[in-house]
């Protein structure tokens, strides 16, 4: 039986401008990245946010016909959350060129009592405070996941603090990592992190894979490095950090254990987060989520086996 996943996260309207051209006024967020990734591992899981009334019907039945739920993605007067960021030749760097926070700025988030009951809790990236909120009103949750953004970390130091102290897995990329923890080895800075409080970190290499830390109950340390799919030609990365937390969760409500999920399924779950996330650097915005099946992840998930694995 599979523990229900609560995605919360912006859902935005996003221009994109990378090396390889420019797309604009396509469906983004956090949320939405993370939501399309998760429907491909699992149905169990809910997407909760905020959309403006400019919010098109075009993008919900998007959303709809791919197997994700919008019921509880409320709708308030004003704009949309709106993104536009344009990319380096190597697209490792990119420049925020404009944000409007919309509906999102002062929506305040108030769970029903059905979606209180999730078992797996999980805060995409927006602020810590309204991730902080998101997760105090999951009770039941066995299992918390938390995304982490350098500009929050610097500007909301005491908030990042606390969010680390209430997750089970904290989630950010060498970066933003190496911010938090005050060191140039993001080794070092995953270990800090644990110290945090989580139980497990992912440090995220961009082409260079991730690592996953794990602190055991004795207090050991467990680690896992997991290389990246190889991308020849990436378009956009955008999302791609998102939709792998995303496909993580989906794949841990098939094994979740009570919270306490088996060391050989967090690395299956990493290994299949680090192929979707690659699928979506291959074409602009959610192009890739929203055409990608089952079965080809399956295809990927059995080619990246034979390319990671020796005897």
């Amino acid at each position: 039986m599979s523990d229900k996943a609560l995605i919360y996260g912006t859902i935005a309207i996003d221009t994109l401008i990378t090396p390889a051209g420019r797309a604009n006024s396509v469906l983004g967020g956090s949320g939405i990245y993370a939501a399309l990734a998760a429907r491909l591992v699992t149905t169990d899981m809910a997407l909760v946010g905020v959309v403006g009334t400019d919010f098109e019907d075009k993008y919900r039945m998007a959303m709809e016909a791919r197997g994700v739920s919008m019921q509880h993605v409320a709708t308030e007067e004003g704009q949309t959350f709106a993104w536009t960021g344009q990319y380096e030749d190597d697209m490792n760097n990119r420049t925020t060129v404009s944000t409007t926070e919309g509906v999102q700025e002062h929506w305040r988030m108030e769970l029903s009592p059905e979606l209180q009951q999730c078992t797996l809790a999980v805060a995409t990236n927006v602020t810590p405070p309204l991730q902080y909120r998101m997760l105090e009103q999951c009770p039941n949750a066995t299992f918390r996941m938390a995304d982490f953004m350098k500009s929050w970390i610097i500007r909301e130091r005491e908030y990042t603090h606390k969010l680390l102290s209430k997750v089970d897995l904290a989630l950010m990329n060498d970066e933003e990592a190496r911010e938090y923890a005050g060191t140039n080895d993001s080794l070092e800075a995953g270990y800090k992190l644990l110290e945090a409080g989580p139980r497990y970190v992912i440090v995220k290499h961009g082409s260079a894979g991730s690592t996953l830390f794990h602190r055991t109950e004795s207090g050991d340390i467990q680690l896992f490095r997991c290389p990246a799919w190889p991308l020849v030609n990436a378009t956009d990365p955008t999302g791609a950090g998102d939709s792998f937390m995303g496909a993580l969760a989906g794949y841990l409500t098939h094994c979740l254990n009570g919270g306490q999920p088996a060391w050989e399924d967090m690395k299956s779950g990493v290994a299949m987060a680090t192929v979707v996330a690659a699928a979506v650097c291959e074409k602009f915005g959610t192009v890739s989520l929203f055409s990608l099946t089952r079965s080809e992840l399956a295809s990927r998930m059995e080619r990246f086996r034979e390319m990671t694995s020796w005897n």
